[in-house]
């Protein structure tokens, strides 16, 4: 079953000196559980796809779906939400606050909730010694690895349970070895059920992902399945 359908989906800016399209007319299918990385050069439109995919970037035309919810019909407060609900985001710069602590850091998307301090402490505790950080969890970013600072992001974005994560270029600030153990990780969560949808421009990435999805110039240029998987459905 699709999680993630969109139809015709396209984004147009105004640059000032004339209209640039950023995505043009694309439908795609994800379906539930899927790893999928999405990769093109810098302008090939991953970016944006994966904004439009987050409910952050309103398409200028086409249909974004995820669990059948049409995102774009939802109002700005309903949509705010369906992204606390339904999506947790990993980002290249990790986006810590600094003055709070790796559990208060990962507690933030838990204030919507009406869980008491101590259930939110619990949960942020038990999610951060999932990604292998349980004897660091009062310190701040700053005494933190790059790793365990994206370990900490991580934590972050799947401490509500959502049933997609999107991740933009997770291991373009670290190096090669502390990379190869954040993909580890990625693959550790989506082997537990977790979509996960990945830009990347790191070739050493994909051979954690089932699907890599090729963009260039706004549109898919090539959509191909990983040689583990395709050899698994023949």
């Amino acid at each position: 079953m699709s999680l993630i359908s969109l139809q015709g989906v396209s984004k147009i800016y105004d640059s000032g000196e004339g209209k640039v399209a950023a995505l043009q007319e694309i439908s795609l299918e994800i379906a539930t559980g899927e790893f999928v990385a999405v990769m093109g050069h810098s302008g090939s439109g991953k970016s944006t796809l994966l904004s439009i995919l987050g409910a952050l970037n309103p398409p200028t035309t086409g249909k974004v779906m995820v669990d059948g919810i049409p995102v774009y019909d939802l109002s700005i407060e309903r949509r705010a939400d369906f992204r606390s609900m339904y999506i947790g985001f990993v980002f290249q710069q990790f986006q810590l606050i600094p003055y709070l602590t790796a559990m208060e850091n990962v507690m933030l998307p838990l204030a919507i909730l009406k869980d008491s301090h101590a259930q939110q402490a619990a949960k942020a505790k038990e999610v951060l010694a999932k990604v292998g950080l349980g004897n660091k969890l009062h310190r701040l970013p700053n005494q933190l690895s790059g790793g365990e600072q994206e370990r900490v992001a991580i934590a972050r974005a799947i401490v509500n349970q959502p049933p997609l994560v999107l991740a933009d270029e997770p291991t373009g600030a670290l190096d090669t070895k502390t990379g190869q153990e954040i993909m580890e990780l990625f693959r550790s969560l989506h082997r537990e059920g977790l979509t996960i949808v990945m830009v990347t421009h790191n070739k050493d990435t994909l051979p954690y992902v089932e699907r890599t999805i090729y963009m260039r110039d706004g549109r898919l240029e090539a959509d191909t399945l990983s040689a583990k998987t395709a050899g698994a459905a023949h």
